[in-house]
């Protein structure tokens, strides 16, 4: 833990080296407009975003469905907007692989929902079916077998 609070103290020291890089290489008003524009986007982001998933979570618990694909996808939108927000080359470049994952996550069905995972229950445990495949392994005997209710 107290390496991670290192680091979150050294995160705004790189954060200002990588501005002043790119101040270097292209100049004070491209980096200020780099600047403006990423922390615009990113509260474009969370705004629209959040208004949306909050949209969609409120059909959805209304709908009796599981909230679980709108509020990873969201989380992901969120997760981006803000380190779009926070000045610096570091967090935008983190910000990458978060829109990716919001996009990759954004119509996949949430495990239960008609095209994803069948979830059921045996007795107080509940099961989320999945595919593996390792090799063609006979099945288990009749009275071992988990069936569905």
């Amino acid at each position: 833990m107290p390496l991670f609070r290192f680091l979150l103290l050294l995160l705004p020291l790189f954060e200002l080296a990588s501005l002043i890089l790119l101040g270097q290489r292209v100049g004070v008003g491209a980096t200020l407009l780099w600047v403006l524009g990423t922390g615009l986007l990113g509260l474009v982001l969370i705004q629209r975003q959040g208004w949306s998933m909050l949209q969609q979570l409120q059909i959805r618990m209304a709908e009796n469905r599981s909230p679980f694909a709108v509020l990873k996808t969201g989380m992901w939108w969120l997760l981006a907007g803000v380190l779009l927000m926070i000045p610096g080359l570091i967090t935008d470049t983190l910000a990458i692989p978060c829109l990716v994952l919001a996009l990759v996550s954004r119509g996949k069905p949430a495990p239960g929902e008609p095209g994803g995972p069948t979830v059921w229950k045996q007795g107080n445990t509940t099961i989320i079916e999945g595919e593996w495949r390792d090799g063609e392994e006979p099945r288990a005997p009749r009275d071992q077998r988990i069936e569905r209710d």
